[in-house]
């Protein structure tokens, strides 16, 4: 009866242990359909983050992105510890797949797309120790989701800010195209006086009728075949004339 009893308690507790990895395999499908959803790099890393929060219950947590293969900007849902210096410096020399943290109570993982690193993820002090070589197995199973994610969201941001410089430029094309006025077509003009005849018939002086339809503008002035017709005959003019031609 002892050794029945022995071996239902082994069976029970591999059971529970059985269900336990159900699960968390269940929370970490439903978790990374909704990672797969997310619309931007930040809302990617945040739901990467809270998934091993809900499932770890680590004490640290964080994500560090990465720039031209240098730490970046870090990423958690804690108040940190560390000072982000001090992260950066750990992590700057981080080559492996996956290791295992100083203290042995969590590890951290390289996150990467088609070989390109993008960060490094480190869960540490997490709430099951026992449970750490599950938990990293578990992790490193949906590394490779959590990398595609974040990759798409990235080149949709770059989409994003691209479609958004193209529609900031056509609004001030075309902010800049109806600030232009031009003529065209056939212009009504009196013979002798000049002036043009408008769409309802009535005659403007050519200046006023430019003016309103162009962005031109006139600073009135007097040619010299106009000049001579009118002052020809004054002394004062043609002392004036004289003294323009010995300059010459």
């Amino acid at each position: 009866m002892g050794i029945e009893k022995k071996d239902q308690t082994k069976i029970d507790i591999d059971f529970t242990i059985a269900r336990k990895q159900v699960s968390d395999y269940a929370m970490a499908f439903d978790l990374m359909a909704k990672i797969t959803q997310s619309g931007t790099e930040k809302e990617v890393i945040e739901n990467i983050l809270q998934f091993c929060n809900l499932l770890f219950l680590p004490e640290k947590l964080f994500y560090v992105s990465l720039k031209e293969g240098h730490p970046d900007q870090i990423y958690s849902p804690f108040s940190m510890i560390e000072d982000d210096t001090t992260i950066k410096n750990r992590l700057s020399h981080f080559v492996e797949t996956y290791a295992w943290t100083e203290s042995k109570q969590g590890f951290r993982i390289k996150i990467s797309y088609k070989g390109n690193t993008l960060g490094i993820l480190e869960v540490d002090e997490i709430g099951f120790t026992k449970h750490k070589e599950q938990y990293l197995n578990l992790t490193m199973s949906i590394v490779d989701v959590c990398g595609l994610a974040i990759e798409n969201a990235k080149r949709y941001q770059q989409l994003k800010n691209a479609e958004n410089k193209l529609r900031q430029e056509k609004e001030k094309l075309e902010k800049a195209m109806s600030e232009i006025k031009t003529l065209s077509g056939f212009l009504p003009i009196c013979a002798q006086c000049k002036k043009i005849r408008d769409d309802k018939g009535y005659w403007n002086q050519i200046e006023e009728y430019i003016q309103k339809h162009s962005d031109a503008q006139f600073s009135h002035s007097m040619c010299s075949e106009c000049s001579d017709e009118l002052y020809g005959k004054e002394d004062w003019y043609i002392e004036m004339k004289n003294e323009e031609k010995q300059k010459k």
